[in-house]
């Protein structure tokens, strides 16, 4: 996605694939990077990405990584957690920049991780050791 200059992060939600409609300009969106997970569609106009489904097999199959700025209905979930926090380096933040980026989150309630939360990450983890078979499925 394309942030406002100065953004160093972006908001993501997740929902069902099946509960994400696009109701304008469709054929305005391309995937960015066929090989990646989260199928990005973006605009081929203006650049900012819209939403992503998982489509290929993975825990997270059937979800959909959309922008809440993009919702029209209100009562959405606030955000809960960040995740990928120390990727901002790669975009240019000075990494003695991180314990106070950090430290800001979580003054706004927003526990950093630098992968997912541990609830994802189980669920992640638990669905693959139901599909090696380790846990019953």
């Amino acid at each position: 996605m394309l942030e406002p200059e100065g953004t160093l992060f972006s908001v993501v939600a997740v929902a069902g694939t099946g509960d994400v409609t696009v109701t304008e300009n469709g054929d305005k969106l391309k995937v960015v990077d066929p090989s990646a997970l989260i199928q990005r569609h973006a605009c081929t106009g203006c650049g900012v990405h819209m939403h992503g489904p998982v489509e290929r097999d993975h825990a997270f199959k059937g979800l959909s990584f959309i922008h809440p700025e993009r919702f029209v209905e209100d009562g959405w979930s606030p955000p809960g957690f960040t995740a990928f926090v120390s990727s901002i380096i790669e975009s240019g933040v000075d990494p003695s920049r991180m314990e106070r980026i950090r430290a800001q989150l979580r003054s706004i309630g927003l526990e950093p991780y630098d992968c997912l939360n541990p609830g994802l990450m189980d669920f992640i983890a638990t669905w693959a050791a139901k599909k090696s078979g380790a846990l019953p499925a």
